[in-house]
């Protein structure tokens, strides 16, 4: 179907949609209005009904009033009077009263009109009401033998009374009905019925309006209901439907205008831009242009098109181009994954071969010690290159997180070239710290991430300086540029000026040859730059070949309240916190939870050549079990990864089981929400695999006697 058919039937849909719409939204409009007209028109007639039941009300008193102060009823009332005087209604043009009552003042029931016999008790309730009300006038709606009635009772002399009744029955409905010209019905009330007018619909012909009449002792008796006809209602469908009919005519015939309007306005230029362009497709020859008279949205796509042409070529010259980046990126990441091969497979032929070497049984107890140790550093740079490749991804999926906490920067500062003085000392070059200017005694800060990015600095500067050494530099600075500023300084080999972009890329390596000479990945600067920058700083760098590097850390981090400077020299000063555990004996009951048989015999090995009194569980479940029927344990070394029941559940189920014992998480999941969950699940510190017997044991026993746990545990 052609775009011209579409857009004709796109109008005329509209069209009648928009009317659809429009009626049912003004439907939705006037329809409360109009029953809110109803309902007010309901409640007049409603009012004027009323009114006339309470007329009857009005006139009943009048007429026993005047009756009860003749004199002739009183004489009737002291029962000193043969004469008993006419009463209301006896003739036609007075109200017709249907009970006539006398009472004495002793409360003796004299009948004037209407049948006695069981009516007595009835009436005689309503004398007692009216003596307990200080024979005061008593009116309103009340039951005599079964039968509703209204009636007035009014005093005589002293405390007689006399007592008109009019009967509410079907008599009285219809002479209601002659008076307001409505169709009046009198019911009983429902038990429980309230006291509201109320307005029901009955179809869409009828509603029924009702109000509450209430007996002497304003409770709900009767309820007086009007019948109406809903004339206003029965108008308003017809009238929405012929609005909306004559709507329709109009919107068509509009769709059908703005329709031509379109199709000489648009579709017959659009043809003659269609032909030009198909011109254009079926030569493929890009040198031609496309022109549309005009100076509206065609005529600019006309010359967009002829501008989309102009990038065409331009594309066209720099695919080239974008191709050769694309293969330069692919040697970078090539180069890259033959180096991931040679650093991953020089450490695990070692560990291999050492491992072979060590089933020979010529081999001594020298020569032993040293293969285990050499198993052992090549075991810690393979770890090393793994950590540095999931940090590397952890940073470019956006999983890395800053958590800022108060820490030592003088102490921090002394662990890091602490940590690397060893190796500096074995290259026989000097590693030096120094404090430009006073320095924050605390700040605010990631200290891991810190500590990491330094240490790669500080590493990588050490790696490729053979003479001369490294230098740290440490200064405070205020103002726009706030924050802590770390220089490393090293005599090395350098970095050409040329290769400076490329030395924080993690897919490209300055030089091939180095790869070789000094090994590593190359990513250890690329995840120093991407911390860095998460702390709100950055790292530069600056070099030359054959002069050495300097690398500038900058980061944003705050200084703790009440935190004082520290001078250069008091900053040197400062003593390195201990970490040594108390000298004591290991012993204790340890529960050791892991799926998996190898990884649980090493834990247990460790444990028990410690001293450790040892069991075992496969699953979280058998753990929950030996809780319950052995003695209780004084550890629980807990893998969170387990089948039938994963160490997760099974540490919350502990707690719930009232267990006070530390647990200590091991898994090989390290991220920081790893962490987080394993200790809200219940755990009280964690560490990742693969796990280090002297880790193991420091966390054991610093768990088991209660001192806190230090950070990077993991």
């Amino acid at each position: 179907m052609k775009l011209k058919r579409q857009l004709l039937g796109v109008f005329y849909a509209s069209a009648v949609a928009a009317v659809l719409a429009g009626t049912v939204v003004v439907y939705q409009i006037l329809t409360p209005a109009v029953l809110d007209f109803e309902d007010a028109a309901a409640h007049r007639e409603l009012a004027r009904v009323e009114g006339a039941f309470l007329q009857t009300f009005s006139t009943l008193y009048a007429r026993t009033r005047d009756w009860a102060e003749m004199k002739r009823v009183e004489t009737l009332v002291a029962g000193s009077s043969d004469v008993v005087p006419m009463v209301p209604g006896e003739s036609a043009d007075n109200l017709r009263i249907d009970k006539v009552v006398i009472f004495s003042e002793s409360g003796e029931v004299d009948w004037l009109r209407g049948q006695p016999e069981q009516q007595d008790g009835d009436v005689s309730q309503l004398y007692q009401v009216f003596s307990e009300r200080a024979c005061y006038p008593v009116w309103g709606v009340t039951t005599i033998a079964g039968q509703y009635y209204v009636f007035a009772m009014h005093p005589v002399a002293d405390c007689g009374a006399a007592l008109f009744a009019i009967a509410l029955d079907e008599r009285l409905s219809m002479e209601l009905s002659g008076i307001t010209g409505l169709d009046f019905t009198l019911r009983p009330a429902e038990a429980g019925s309230d006291r509201e007018t109320r307005i029901t619909r009955m179809d869409g012909e009828t509603l029924v309006a009702s109000f509450p009449v209430m007996d002497y002792l304003q409770r709900p008796a009767l309820r007086g209901e009007v019948s109406m006809s809903r004339e206003v209602f029965k108008r308003g469908p017809p009238l929405i439907s012929a609005l909306a009919g004559v709507i329709m005519m109009i919107a068509l015939i509009t769709a059908t205008l703005l329709y031509v309007f379109v199709q000489r306005r648009v579709f017959r230029r659009l043809g003659a831009l269609h032909q030009a362009v198909r011109g254009i497709a079926q030569g493929g020859d890009l040198s031609q242009r496309v022109g549309v008279d005009g100076g509206d949205e065609l005529a600019e796509l006309a010359t967009d098109f002829n501008a989309m042409i102009d990038h065409i070529n331009d594309a066209q010259q720099s695919l080239a181009q974008a191709s050769e980046r694309a293969e330069s990126a692919n040697r970078a990441k090539s180069l890259f994954l033959a180096n991931m091969s040679h650093e991953i497979r020089t450490p695990m032929t070692a560990i291999l071969g050492y491992t072979e070497l060590l089933e020979l049984s010529v081999v001594n107890e020298e020569e032993r010690s040293r293969y285990l140790s050499i198993i052992q550093q090549n075991g810690d740079a393979l770890m090393a290159l793994i950590s540095d490749v999931l940090d590397l991804s952890r940073i470019e999926a956006g999983q890395i997180r800053v958590e800022r906490q108060v820490c030592h920067l003088p102490r921090l500062m002394k662990d890091v070239l602490n940590s690397h003085m060893l190796r500096a000392k074995q290259k026989n070059i000097a590693l030096t710290l120094q404090y430009s200017s006073s320095v924050p005694k605390e700040i605010v800060t990631d200290a891991f991430r810190l500590r990491q990015i330094l240490t790669n600095l500080v590493g990588n500067a050490i790696k490729f300086t053979d003479q001369g050494g490294v230098s740290v530099n440490v200064s405070w600075r205020e103002g726009d540029s706030a924050g802590l500023h770390v220089q490393v300084y090293d005599s090395g080999i350098g970095i050409p000026v040329s290769a400076l972009p490329l030395v924080f890329e993690p897919f490209s390596q300055v030089d091939e040859s180095h790869t070789r000479r000094f090994g590593g990945s190359g990513l250890g600067l690329a995840i120093a730059r991407q911390l860095s920058r998460s702390l709100g700083g950055d790292i530069g760098v600056t070099s030359a070949l054959g002069q050495g590097s300097t690398f500038t850390l900058t980061i944003q981090a705050g200084v703790e309240s009440g935190s004082a400077l520290v001078l250069p020299k008091d900053a040197l000063a400062v003593e390195q916190k201990s970490l040594k555990l108390p000298a004591i004996k290991a012993t204790g009951r340890v529960l050791v939870v892991d799926d998996n048989q190898v990884n649980r015999l090493l834990v247990m090995r460790i444990l028990d050549r410690a001293g450790f009194e040892v069991s075992e569980a496969e699953n979280g479940k058998e753990a929950l079990d030996c809780c319950v029927n052995e003695n209780p344990f004084d550890l629980i070394v807990l893998d969170m990864q387990m089948p039938v029941m994963d160490g997760f559940e099974a540490a919350s189920a502990l707690r719930e089981r009232s267990y006070r014992g530390p647990i200590l998480a091991l898994t090989a999941n390290v991220m920081a929400d790893d962490r987080r969950r394993c200790l809200q699940a219940g755990c009280d510190d964690f560490l990742g695999k693969p796990v280090r017997a002297k880790q193991l044991l420091n966390s054991c026993v610093r768990l088991m006697t209660q001192l806190p746990v230090t950070s990077g545990s993991a």
